[in-house]
């Protein structure tokens, strides 16, 4: 059964996940446990997933001195006003950056429900804006702002903007078009069980090195490393088991 060792550079955060096949895995694994998980084992698992897709792509994307915004609603609004008036504050954003001689917008907008209240938490490319100018712009509510602190790994802040899981919504974030992906490279091992394990790139430190079963890719060894210098934003480590 062939083994596989897939890189992962998400700005200045590096994984290594270290697995069987996909293909051979009904050889030796049964894809049908997945069916034996509850619909909450499930809906955590799913969780899991994306907050791994989610960290990764706000690592590539984002950086100290970017902004994390939190704009809330006065008042309860449908789910297709809140769309609209997300789109349309993101329009206006557009207009005040072109107007202000800036770079185009990038963005990634998670949209939670806390005490049966909607809000959104906007990351954004960095800006010279004032508390009064993007209350102005938003309009509908209370508006926070802070940015980015610096260091490598905004995992604890993907962590953070999906701890609500709202069923309504069925995306669980929204980005402009604009974003880079995160580069993945999936090399083929040439033994199953090869002597040397994962190892972080030169300049790199790993803050976390595991070995776990995975429902979809089976026994894994993953390996997370940040460029030196680097630092998790927020507190607090998860155990990723997919």
């Amino acid at each position: 059964m062939p083994r596989y060792r897939k890189h992962i550079w998400a700005g200045d955060v590096y994984e290594c996940e270290e697995y069987f096949s996909p293909r051979a895995i009904g050889k030796k694994y049964n894809r049908g446990q997945n069916e034996l998980l509850t619909s909450e084992e499930q809906k955590e698992r799913n969780l899991k997933i994306a907050r791994r897709k989610l960290s990764r792509l706000i690592n590539t994307n984002f950086k100290e001195g970017d902004l994390f915004i939190t704009l809330t609603y006065r008042e309860r609004l449908t789910l297709e006003e809140i769309k609209r008036e997300l789109r349309n504050f993101l329009s206006r954003m557009r207009r005040w950056r072109k107007k202000k001689g800036l770079s185009a917008i990038k963005y990634i907008v998670v949209t939670e429900k806390e005490d049966k209240r909607e809000h959104h938490h906007l990351l954004i490319n960095a800006m010279d804006i004032t508390l009064k100018e993007l209350s102005e712009l938003w309009g509908l509510g209370r508006v926070m702002i802070s940015q980015l602190e610096p260091g490598g790994d905004y995992t604890g802040l993907a962590r953070y903007i999906t701890k609500e899981n709202v069923k309504e919504y069925e995306k669980r974030w929204t980005t402009s078009r604009n974003l880079e992906q995160p580069k993945v490279v999936v090399k083929k091992l040439k033994s199953v069980k090869p002597k040397k394990r994962p190892q972080a790139p030169k300049g790199y430190v790993v803050v976390e090195s595991s070995e776990y079963f995975s429902e979809d890719i089976g026994a894994v060894r993953y390996l997370k490393a940040i460029k030196i210098g680097g630092e998790d934003y927020g507190a607090g480590k998860e155990k990723e088991e997919l």
